[in-house]
């Protein structure tokens, strides 16, 4: 009697994935992305009244400028919805009077 024995050995490659990034702006607000770069979340580190915001470019449309606005409040987060790799982002901070403040990009 002959045996066969088959076996399959299936070699999962992940792909590889750059480094999530990360930015802020003197203690207002931050943004990161999450989720393999591609989503953004953006929280309002300040009782100042000032939303914040995640401003960031993807892969899919690098010369579209994207941004998600926090207006939700002090201390709190909000994130984008999932799409293609976000290659570059910032943060924004909306001033009330005067011109909104912007922190350095991030890759």
């Amino acid at each position: 009697m002959t045996v066969l024995v088959g076996a399959s050995v299936m070699a999962m490659a992940a792909p590889a994935s750059a480094a999530e990034i990360y930015a802020s702006l003197d203690g207002a607000g931050t943004a990161r992305t999450w989720y393999s770069r591609t989503v953004v979340e953006v929280c309002d580190k300040e009782t100042d009244n000032h939303s914040v915001a995640g401003e960031y470019y993807r892969s899919a449309n690098p010369s579209t400028l994207l941004t998600k606005w926090n207006h939700t409040g002090s201390y709190t987060c909000a994130s984008s919805g999932e799409g293609s790799n976000v290659v570059k982002l910032r943060v924004r901070e909306q001033q009330i009077a005067g011109e909104d403040r912007y922190g350095s990009w991030a890759y």
